[in-house]
């Protein structure tokens, strides 16, 4: 008798719990398809793959399975076509400028090459969305393409130009109140008001004075980028403490329009902007353990963030790097390769000046400064460097970035050029100069004559790369 009891009461259940399914199916979401108003054109392979594995949650071509229709699945699959409308909609590839549209797919690629799109959850039901390593090739093929190849640009580097003659004339000036980071609204860095982000992280002035950790070529956005760590960043790698990075770690990514010329030589142009990422696990516990600040618009140094949530845009864009801490970087030493007693003194004890990339011969450099030196650079070093000053040049061979396709970031030393102005009026008109190559690098024998005349001056011609 109680068994009976029993299963009428689970078989009332059941029948309840089918009819409260059943209704649920007339409340349902609108999803339109709204018209294209034009599509991406791409390559036939590249378009089969993006509607495959894209086009549901990022056009208006949206193509629902049977059970993607059934509520409460389709509330779910609404939120997510709303939201992938609104990052990126292959059918209105016509609101987005050229360099957007390239941008967007860059990070289509990135995004698929680290499992971050399709979501999981979209494949664990359309298998077939998966993005496979063919895939990916056609992919790359695709925005190879894209990318330019040796030109000389005059407008930008007219442009960068104009802005470093600015950059000189207000560089002077020290820094206003408001210790670095402190998000204080009175901030000023060479006469210019700098509010601080939506987020409450500030500006943090000192930045260009801190150890360069790595440069990058971003041939996907026509940009060169430094980065550069606080203190505790460039500590932790010397005690190869990097994955996670301590509480307190900063790092600054300054950027600027790549100034090319016909000869392949890639210079820092017009300054874009830098952004920072400050480590501190409990502060900023719901942003990954990282605080995020961009500022852009060049000189004027303008927030980037519209409201508070630009930082969920920051997090997606590193949530693919999980497993580095949610860095992109690698950090790189180039020179342990060097023989101790070879080389003083040491060219990263020197500060940044300037970042250049070679084309022709795949290579990139770096150039540092002593304080003797910088502060002349960053005044336009109009009578020439004076007494006391070292520059030195050093240069990487280029290789990939394995963390993003678009991006060149150093490899191994080729070589260390260092000029080494005497500490007199007369010895510093005539700097001497030495070249270390190999592995480890060593001195070089001493280069002839001309080869001495053609290097110094080059070296000597480089201006510094704006960092307000």
């Amino acid at each position: 008798m109680k068994k009976s009891k029993r299963s009428k009461k689970w078989s009332s259940i059941l029948v309840l719990f089918f009819l409260c399914v059943a209704g649920a199916q007339f409340i349902r979401p609108r999803i339109d398809n709204p018209a294209v108003t034009e599509d991406l054109q791409a390559p036939a392979g590249l378009k089969q793959v993006l509607k495959r594995s894209c086009y549901n949650c990022h056009s208006n071509e949206t193509s629902l399975a049977w059970f993607d229709q059934l509520t409460p699945a389709n509330w779910l699959v609404a939120g997510h076509i709303r939201e992938g409308r609104k990052v990126l909609n292959f059918s209105n590839w016509d609101s987005l400028t050229k360099d957007q549209q390239k941008a967007k797919l860059f990070a289509s690629l990135y995004q698929a090459e680290y499992d971050g799109m399709p979501l999981s959850q979209y494949t664990m039901f359309h298998p077939d969305a998966k993005i496979t390593g063919q895939d990916i090739a056609v992919f790359k093929t695709y925005l190879s393409t894209l990318t330019p190849g040796i030109y000389s640009d005059t407008a930008k580097a007219r442009a960068g130009e104009l802005q470093y003659k600015k950059w000189i004339q207000a560089s002077g000036g020290p820094y206003a109140a408001g210790p670095p980071g402190a998000g204080s609204p009175g901030l000023t860095v060479s006469g210019v008001a700098i509010l601080p982000e939506f987020n409450g992280i500030g500006y943090i002035p000192g930045f260009r004075d801190w150890e360069a950790i790595s440069t990058t070529e971003r041939f996907d956005n026509g940009t060169l980028r430094l980065i550069l760590g606080n203190d505790v960043a460039v500590r932790a790698i010397k005690e190869q403490h990097t994955n996670p990075w301590p509480d307190g770690a900063i790092f600054a990514k300054v950027a600027w329009d790549q100034a090319n010329d016909s000869s392949g030589m890639v210079h820092a142009g017009e300054f874009k902007q830098v952004e920072f990422m400050i480590k501190d696990k409990h502060k900023y516990a719901s942003s990954e353990g990282w605080g995020f600040g961009r500022w852009v618009k060049g000189l004027s140094l303008v927030p980037y963030g519209k409201d508070a949530n630009f930082v969920t845009e920051c997090v997606n864009c590193h949530r693919p790097m999980k497993d580095n801490d949610f860095v992109f970087t690698m950090p790189i030493h180039p020179l342990q390769a060097i023989a101790p007693d070879s080389l003083a003194p040491n060219p990263l004890a020197g500060k940044v000046i300037s970042t250049i990339v070679d084309k022709r011969n795949k290579t990139m450099s770096t150039l540092y400064g002593n304080e003797i030196t910088l502060k002349a650079t960053r005044t336009g070093i109009p009578a020439g460097y004076p007494p006391g000053s070292i520059l030195s040049l050093v240069t990487w061979h280029q290789k990939e970035d394995i963390h993003y396709f678009g991006a060149n970031i150093p490899g191994l030393v080729a070589s260390v050029e260092q000029l080494v102005f005497g500490t007199d009026l007369q010895k510093a008109s005539s700097p001497s100069y030495a070249v270390y190559e190999g592995l480890p690098l060593r001195k070089s024998a001493e280069p002839e004559a001309g080869r001495v005349k053609t290097r110094t001056a080059w070296i000597m011609d480089q201006r510094a790369s704006v960092m307000p």
